[in-house]
């Protein structure tokens, strides 16, 4: 069998996912070729993990006309028997056989992501695209029953894979707290803005704690940054991007990891803080009751006070720490990318006997 993987995107959760899956599928699968369809820089870059895997330069952005074009052609070239989209990015024209990730639908409500209606209309379109895959993969029951109830898909055309989380493999970058003057004992968020992220009433939670703590928020905010900063005291610290260095060394200092998103399709972020020894307040609010179990200090994600009050209660309590420090790092290790790999295997198989 001749596989395609769309890897064009490097970055961010969807990275995460996509590289860890091919990392794990040179490990276990050495009968099927692979292409992996790579961006420019990640092509210069990319060693390809084994004898079996090849790629193909394809620096061609998401969500364009290049897209709908020149990607079907590149990928009728190569000859697949089946092309994996890790995400929503499937051209109009493609003919190969397909199957598709689908990692949440947040998309489809205006009040969750704040884009205009035009990105939404894209995204509705991208998704009746989805629709015509062999089979689509979601990453929790949570995000398989939105597909079932919002997109009217067969369930039995859903499978469910869930992600996984590694801890940090690289040695933490020593200075990193000195350089983003991070000088107290400090919360942690990683990850993007969206309004479903709920920074806003975490930044507002965050001002209800009492005591000399930091809310320390990495990552790129884009333009909803500066309506955060404008709403922070100077108690909050926006570090932007982090390296992998940086991100170790964030994790190592960490009071705890705050997430009280709205809604999630899996989860990961909270996970990776769990599998890097961090204890993890979240809200219980879409996938995360399920990725999480009982590892996690609970807070409802529409209220401050509540919010505050988990986070009070895990930086006052060593006790209490230390429990979900063992108890996040057990439910981490139940995730494996390796099974993830197994069972996306299966899917492709699934999908060529249709």
């Amino acid at each position: 069998m001749r596989i395609g993987i769309d890897a064009r995107n490097d970055g961010t959760g969807v990275g995460r996912y996509t590289f860890s899956l091919v990392r794990e599928l040179a490990k276990l699968d050495t009968d099927n070729e692979y292409t992996l369809f790579l961006n420019a820089r990640r092509y210069r870059s990319y060693d390809p993990p084994g004898p079996n895997f090849r790629t193909v330069e394809a620096d061609i952005p998401w969500f364009g006309v290049r897209e709908q074009v020149q990607l079907p052609r590149l990928i009728a070239r190569e000859r697949l028997d089946l092309v994996h989209f890790p995400h929503l990015t499937v051209p109009l024209l493609l003919t190969t056989p397909f199957v598709v990730t689908v990692h949440d639908l947040n998309y489809l409500d205006a009040d969750a992501t704040a884009r205009p209606a035009v990105l939404r209309a894209g995204y509705r379109l991208e998704l009746l695209k989805a629709k015509r895959a062999r089979r689509l993969i979601a990453v929790s029951e949570h995000t398989r029953g939105e597909v079932v109830r919002r997109l009217g898909v067969d369930p039995a055309r859903i499978a469910v894979t869930y992600e996984a989380a590694d801890a940090p493999a690289v040695e933490p970058d020593q200075d990193t707290l000195d350089r983003y003057g991070i000088d107290a004992p400090f919360f942690l968020y990683v990850g993007a803005a969206y309004p479903y992220k709920n920074l806003a009433r975490l930044i507002e939670a965050f001002a209800l704690v009492e005591g000399d703590y930091r809310l320390v928020l990495a990552g790129d905010q884009e333009d909803f940054g500066p309506a955060l900063k404008e709403q922070a005291s100077e108690r909050v610290i926006f570090t932007g991007p982090v390296s992998e260095p940086e991100l170790a060394a964030l994790y190592a200092g960490a009071l705890a990891y705050a997430f009280v998103s709205l809604s999630e399709g899996f989860g990961l972020p909270g996970l990776e803080a769990m599998a890097a020894g961090v204890p993890v307040v979240a809200a219980r609010a879409g996938s995360l009751p399920e990725v999480y179990g009982g590892a996690a200090r609970w807070c409802a994600p529409s209220h401050a006070g509540a919010i505050a009050a988990a986070l009070t209660s895990v930086a006052a309590d060593e006790e209490l720490r230390r429990q979900l420090i063992e108890d996040g790092r057990r439910r981490a290790a139940e995730f494996s990318w390796a099974r993830t790999a197994e069972q996306t295997l299966a899917v492709y198989h699934e999908a060529l006997l249709d």
